[in-house]
């Protein structure tokens, strides 16, 4: 399993990260695969939301799929098999911490979560979707001792 992680962001960030990353990956069953976690700035990230998903506003956390998998479904491949790429913007999680009463790193950490399921195939545009996902995310979290 590799995960990349680029962009500005402290050691403990990254580590913190690279961790989180890892640990969904092991939960989902996926340890064969390759991602990349950049951080990037909220003019980026607004940027990227823009160009890909046509909504102009910050954002937290976006998602790159290179994969065309289905929720639930085992990645084909094998070793090395590049699940794709995830944009975190620290800023906005900082102020997303403080919003939701959760300290930064369990912030951050549950983006990269989050991501990682998307990567993964996982939505949550209908409820039945959002469910599904949700129950995830409170799975990895339990693991990572962090509120789900």
């Amino acid at each position: 399993m590799i995960v990349n992680v680029l962009g500005l962001a402290s050691s403990k960030v990254k580590k913190i990260c690279k961790s989180a990353a890892i640990i969904a990956l092991r939960e989902m069953q996926t340890p064969c695969v390759e991602l990349t976690i950049k951080f990037v700035s909220a003019a980026e990230i607004k940027r990227l939301n823009s160009a890909h998903r046509g909504i102009d506003k910050v954002t937290d956390v976006l998602s790159f799929p290179a994969t065309d998998i289905c929720a639930g479904e085992q990645v084909a491949g094998g070793d090395g098999t590049y699940l794709g790429d995830m944009a975190i913007c620290l800023k906005r999680a900082k102020s997303q911490a403080k919003e939701y009463d959760n300290t930064y790193f369990a912030e951050i950490q549950k983006l990269v979560v989050h991501s990682v399921l998307h990567l993964l195939g996982y939505d949550h545009i209908k409820d039945e979707d959002y469910a599904i996902m949700n129950k995830k995310e409170e799975q990895i979290a339990r693991v990572l001792h962090i509120g789900g």
